[in-house]
């Protein structure tokens, strides 16, 4: 069973909350700082119906040029069969954009079954549409404009991201998402159980309590 807290949609205060703490370069004023666990994954779907603005899609999508690599395919399906709040078109979009990048080309396959063209031509972004449209989200119907995707730009020096973000830092360390999100998880909980931490990260219950013990040591 998933938490609640991973099963709310997210609200747009709360999602550039996570976009700065993982590295998108944005305006803070009246943002408070991330103080709990922060799950990487439900950002990648909530990313999904919160890029209203064209700076913070850019910055979304240079995002996932530099972090894309950290996403866990399978931890996705999981999350989006239990019903974490996503729009599958715009996911659709987001996979093909990965996809065409070199990035886990082959993993996203998996998660072909959970998108779907829009039936109609939407605008990802509020305002007027962009005359110069992004191929990968235009296949499923997904209009947003064809960034420039300067990363040096739109997203922070790596060096603070991985210092104020444990979750991008442990995936780095330790490869594995889940053993990544259980030392993430513990660092805020660290009385936590090994149910509590599957329930609340969203991982494959038999595989927490596989290597919880050995990551709980190591911290």
């Amino acid at each position: 069973m998933i938490s609640k807290d991973l099963l709310n949609k997210a609200t747009e205060q709360d999602f550039l909350a996570l976009s700065k703490h993982f590295g998108i370069a944005i305006d803070t004023i009246g943002l408070d700082p991330i103080r709990r666990y922060a799950d990487i994954e439900v950002f990648f779907l909530a990313s999904t119906y919160s890029l209203h603005s064209s700076r913070i899609a850019e910055g979304y999508l240079c995002w996932m040029l530099r972090y894309g690599h950290f996403l866990s395919p399978s931890k996705i399906r999981r999350l989006v069969r239990a019903g974490v709040p996503h729009d599958s078109s715009v996911l659709g979009g987001m996979l093909l954009f990965l996809i065409q990048n070199n990035i886990h080309k082959k993993q996203w396959q998996i998660l072909k079954p959970f998108v779907h063209k829009s039936r109609i031509s939407r605008s990802l972004l509020d305002g007027p549409k962009p005359k110069n449209p992004e191929p990968s989200f235009l296949k499923y119907n997904i209009i947003v404009h064809n960034y420039a995707l300067k990363q040096e730009k739109f997203l922070l020096p790596s060096s603070s991201t991985f210092k104020n973000s444990m979750e991008l830092k442990n995936r780095a360390l330790f490869g594995s998402s889940v053993h990544a999100d259980i030392a993430s998880y513990l660092k805020w909980n660290p009385e936590a159980t090994p149910y509590q931490v599957a329930k609340n990260t969203g991982n494959h219950k038999a595989r927490i309590f596989e290597i919880f013990r050995d990551v709980k040591l190591a911290l």
